[in-house]
This record gives structure tokens, C-alpha cells and sequence, in this order.
């Protein structure tokens, strides 16, 4: 009985201080699980088990251990309430070792099961954790968009305004990239459709999860539209902020801050010459390159693109070249479109810089196809207007 009354306290303090991003949960996960080996097996332990593998993946970046870990909380588990928990994190762990593509089933199953149960606050936090994946890994802007308005109205009909706030930035986003409208904003969130006041907003909740959110999205979208100079500005601002500030979890949205952050520090190197950015890009490689090892079918052209883009800006024309077209073929053999196409537009002005105008052209009606096929119909007609 104190055994279970103590797993049921750390319980507790271990999905409070999680939310909190508090470096208590790494000290919670690993007395729980002390106290389940010491004492045996119990109705805590599955969860204690998800924790450990969180945290061997966030903090100590042991992702084949945490991952391994993960797989056993799931094989223990035989809570409902837990096992909202325990997949949720596992998820979190599992991308640095499994296709992006194929998660997205298991989450939106997720998001059922927590919806016929009545779990809202899980639905829609499953549904928010689809769609920021299915966003970065290609999925079709048009779909998805269908997907976000039918998502958005169950969060305002169930008061759910956190999730909601989180997927405006996307919102803006697809339907910038596609020239579709902004059709998703219900009643409850009215006046935050500005990325801006949202941002503002959720630095003043400390919410940095949030801010990790929109301002990875406002880096994206930036880039894409080759607003460099904001979305350096952005970079410049923020980084250093979400890197020190991000506490014990290592979110989804940072890989997507690294890697873009990585190909704007590049691209601002070219232009300015300034040592800071260079430093910046050979960091997101750093990265890349650890997550590659890790799982080469999700970050394997993140890395060969930011190399590229790294060989282009200190003038090895020769690897820069090789490593466009590696990029984009891993782009293209592991699913991820919306990659591909940026790899083509980045390939395209690389030989359009050496002066292959013939060569810069073939590789910008690729990009165009790829982001045609990825549903941003704007950026492609954008990209038209040049050739």
C-alpha cells in the first residue's frame, strides 16, 4: 500500500512537471522505475517506463535506449488513462526512429479512441500533434486543410483553445503556400488569427511549446517565399531564446527549427559573410547528422540538403552539386515532397549563380512539379513568373 501510494504521488509530479518542461521529470521517471524493479510491477509502472524513455531521448539523447524503452511501456500498459500518456510520449520518441509517414495512422487511431472515450483534452491533442507532423512530412496541403477545419471545430466546441491557438500558425501557412482561404478560426479564438498577437500571447503564458510552434512556422514560411532577411531576423531573435528556454523536452517542432534555421544561416553567410552564421548552419548539421544516424529514412536529406547549401556557401562547387542531387533523391525515395521541391528551388539557384542557366531551369520546373504535388499552388506560380 505505500508502494502504491508513492507511485501514485510520483505519478502525479511526473505529468505535472512534464507539462511544466521541468527537469523534475527526468528525477521522477527514474524513482519510479527504482521503485518498480526494486518492488515489482504495478499500475504505475508502464507510465514510469514511457517517462525513462522520454528521457533517455530528450536529455541524455540516448534515442535507441529510449526507444527500446518506449516499445516496453507500450507492451506493459493496460490502463486507458495511462495509455493516453504513455502514447503521447512514446510517439514523441518514436520519431527519431521510425517513419514520420507511418506514425500518422497510429496518431489519428489515437485521436479516435480518446474521442470515443470522451478524452477531449487528449483527442485534441493528438489531432494538433497529426497535423504539425503531417504538415512537415508532405502530407497534401489540401487534405490536411479539410482535416484542420473538421479538428479545429471540435477544440472550439469543447473549449479546447490552447490546441487551437497552436494550430492557427499552420493555418496561416497553408493557406499562404495554397491561396486557399483561412477558413478554420472559430469564435473562441477570434482576434488571434495575427501570428504576432498569438506569439506575443503565449510568451506572456510562458507557453513556449506554443512559441516553438509559430515561430518554426514563421521561419518556413519565410524561407519558402525566399523572405530571407525576416526570417534571418527571426533566427537572430529566437533561437538562442527556445534553445535555453525549451527545458527537459526536445520538441517535434525543433527539428524543423534546426533544419531551417540551418538552411536560412547558410543563405545569410552568402550574403553578409558574417562568422555567426556560419557557426549557426554547421550546428543544424551537427544535428542532422546525430538524428541521420539515428533514422536515416526521416532527416537523411536534411542533412545532405544542409550540406549542400554548407559546400555552396565556402565555394565546393563539386560536393554543393553532389549533394543537391543526393538530397533530392533522398527526398523523393523517402516521401517527404515538400523537401524535395526545396531542394530543386535551392538546386536551382546554385547553378543559376554559376551561370548554368539551362541547368537552374530543369531543376526549377522539378521544384514547381513538387510543390504542385505537395498542394502549395501559390509558391508554384510564383516560381513560374521566374522562368
Amino acid at each position: 500500500n505505500l508502494k502504491m501510494k508513492a507511485m501514485h504521488f510520483l505519478d502525479q509530479a511526473l505529468w505535472s512537471s512534464h507539462h511544466q518542461r521541468s527537469m523534475l521529470f527526468a528525477v521522477v521517471s527514474c524513482r519510479m522505475v527504482k521503485l518498480t524493479l526494486s518492488h515489482g510491477f504495478n499500475y504505475y509502472s508502464a507510465s514510469a517506463m514511457s517517462a525513462l524513455a522520454f528521457t533517455f531521448t530528450a536529455v541524455l539523447r540516448k534515442y535507441t535506449e529510449g526507444y527500446n524503452l518506449g516499445k516496453l511501456a507500450r507492451a506493459l500498459n493496460k490502463s486507458s488513462k495511462n495509455g493516453d500518456n504513455i502514447a503521447l510520449v512514446t510517439i514523441m520518441v518514436s520519431v527519431f526512429k521510425e517513419p514520420i509517414q507511418a506514425m500518422l495512422p497510429t496518431i489519428l487511431e489515437n485521436y479516435k479512441t480518446a474521442l470515443k472515450g470522451g478524452r477531449m483534452t487528449t483527442a485534441c491533442t493528438n489531432s494538433m500533434c497529426y497535423v504539425i507532423r503531417a504538415f512537415f512530412s508532405g502530407s497534401s496541403l489540401t487534405s490536411l486543410n479539410k482535416d484542420m477545419v473538421i479538428f479545429c471545430r471540435q477544440m472550439s466546441r469543447h473549449n479546447q483553445i490552447r490546441p487551437h491557438l497552436c494550430l492557427i500558425p499552420v493555418f496561416n501557412a497553408i493557406a499562404n503556400l495554397s491561396g486557399e482561404s483561412k477558413n478554420g478560426f472559430c469564435d473562441n479564438v477570434q482576434g488571434y488569427e495575427d501570428n504576432e498577437k498569438n506569439l506575443s500571447k503565449a510568451f506572456e503564458k510562458k507557453d513556449i511549446s506554443r512559441c516553438d510552434i509559430i515561430i518554426t512556422i514563421q521561419i518556413v514560411e519565410n524561407f519558402i517565399f525566399r523572405r530571407i532577411d525576416l526570417a534571418g531576423k527571426i533566427v537572430r531573435q529566437y533561437q538562442g531564446l527556445l534553445d535555453l528556454h525549451g527545458g527537459v523536452q526536445m520538441r517535434f517542432i525543433s527539428i524543423y527549427r534546426i533544419f531551417y534555421s540551418g538552411l536560412v544561416a547558410f543563405h545569410c553567410f552568402r550574403v553578409t559573410q558574417e562568422q555567426y552564421w556560419l557557426d549557426r548552419g554547421r550546428e543544424a548539421i551537427k544535428d542532422l547528422q546525430t538524428w541521420t544516424n539515428e533514422c536515416k529514412w526521416n532527416f537523411e536529406n536534411k542533412m545532405l540538403l544542409l550540406n549542400a547549401e554548407y559546400y555552396f556557401s565556402v565555394g565546393d562547387f563539386d560536393k554543393a552539386t553532389e549533394g543537391y542531387h543526393l538530397s533530392i533523391t533522398s527526398a523523393r525515395n523517402h516521401r517527404f515532397v515538400c523537401e524535395e521541391a526545396i531542394a530543386n528551388e535551392l538546386g536551382a539557384y546554385f547553378q543559376l549563380e554559376r551561370g548554368r542557366v539551362d541547368l537552374s531551369m530543369c531543376f526549377m520546373k522539378q521544384a514547381i512539379e513538387c510543390y504542385q504535388s505537395w498542394g502549395a499552388l501559390k509558391k508554384a506560380e510564383i516560381l513560374k513568373h521566374i522562368i
